[in-house]
């Protein structure tokens, strides 16, 4: 008997954006390990089968489908992709099996990944941790580039030769999209913060988030630096805000991942969008002598984080809207130091490198 998918909830108008994991070829430890990577996000709910979805809930809905009903083993995209085509299913931004293949590789746990609404089944791989730092921002208008550039970088298209099975063919596949999240000294984990963290509506260029209240004196001079004006590029009389500062003690302890879930963009039209980025001044960026802020993308590489002097967070923010350069000729620019800072290999990885 095919297996199915629960039906969206009744009286849910607007989609919910969010992806599906699915249990196929894959044992226990494997199963669990994927679950334990990928963190208690927002949004995730069990598929129990024969009931429907309750509605998504929180100030951002998402869903995160989890199933693992036994009639997936040995599931195919293309199964799945039938299943999905089913009369009032919800249907997610992006498709995640565990099998064999996540099973054979306890180091990096890839994932069987395809996109829903791509015609070909297009297949790539990609680790649980990427997975679900980019399932973070599944809200967010830039994820359909997100989802490209992952198809891209973990592309796992069957390219077999004469008596070779797929299975052989997947252990000599080298591309998997998150690799560096799953082999960082302090990879991202999302965990639920204590108390309901406020949205963050994204009105400018650049966003600058206050996550540690230890020091006053030193917020106020980051501040200082990150607002100053360029007399090389601006005069008084041409200068406006750049960035957007949120000094809100609600945010105190947040972890990077807890604040890229809750940024979205300003959907008014009349408003100029931010770029997709976030900064953060944490408690390295109140206690370091380098005074420092930690700079985490919203799209493509989701979940990777560098750190940028403070001084270059307004001229950072005002680049990127113009298009003069991308965030990638800013990681280079990164302090050599902090667990959160990228490897040598790690910026070759990056896209254009």
């Amino acid at each position: 008997m095919s297996p199915t998918l629960p039906l969206s909830p009744d009286g849910e108008t607007e989609r919910v954006p969010g992806a599906l994991l699915i249990r196929g070829d894959c044992d226990d430890t494997t199963w669990n390990d994927v679950l334990s990577r990928m963190g208690e996000l927002p949004g995730m709910v069990a598929h129990i089968p024969g009931e429907s979805l309750l509605p998504a809930q929180g100030p951002i809905p998402r869903r995160l489908l989890i199933s693992q009903d036994p009639a997936w083993q040995g599931t195919t995209p293309m199964e799945v992709s039938e299943a999905l085509n089913g009369e009032d299913v919800w249907v997610p931004d992006l498709v995640l099996i565990a099998d064999n293949g996540t099973t054979r590789d306890p180091a990096l746990r890839p994932l069987t990944a395809f996109l829903p609404d791509d015609d070909d089944l297009y297949r790539f791989r990609v680790t649980p941790r990427q997975a679900a730092m980019t399932y973070l921002v599944t809200h967010r208008s830039g994820v359909e580039d997100t989802l490209e550039h992952h198809k891209e970088c973990g592309a796992s298209e069957v390219e077999l030769e004469p008596g070779e099975s797929y299975e052989d063919w997947l252990d000599g596949a080298a591309e998997v999209m998150g690799e560096v999240l799953e082999t960082a000294s302090h990879p991202p984990h999302y965990r639920p913060p204590v108390a309901p963290l406020p949205v963050i509506t994204q009105n400018n260029w650049g966003l600058l988030v206050r996550t540690d209240f230890s020091d006053d004196r030193a917020w106020a001079a980051l501040v200082e630096d990150v607002d100053r004006l360029d007399p090389r590029m601006e005069t008084p009389d041409e200068y406006q805000p750049y960035v957007q500062i949120v000094d809100d003690p609600a945010f105190a302890g947040a972890t990077p991942e807890q604040v890229m879930a809750i940024v979205r963009p300003n959907e008014d039209e009349d408003e100029e969008a931010g770029e997709e980025v976030v900064v953060i001044a944490d408690h390295a960026s109140m206690s370091g002598s380098d005074r420092t802020v930690l700079v985490v993308p919203l799209e493509d590489n989701v979940g990777w984080s560098f750190r940028l002097p403070s001084d270059k967070v307004r001229s950072m923010a005002a680049n990127l809207f113009v298009g003069n350069n991308d965030l990638s000729d800013w990681m280079n620019q990164g302090s050599p130091n902090g667990p959160a800072v990228i490897t040598e290999k790690e910026r070759q990885a990056w896209r254009g490198w």
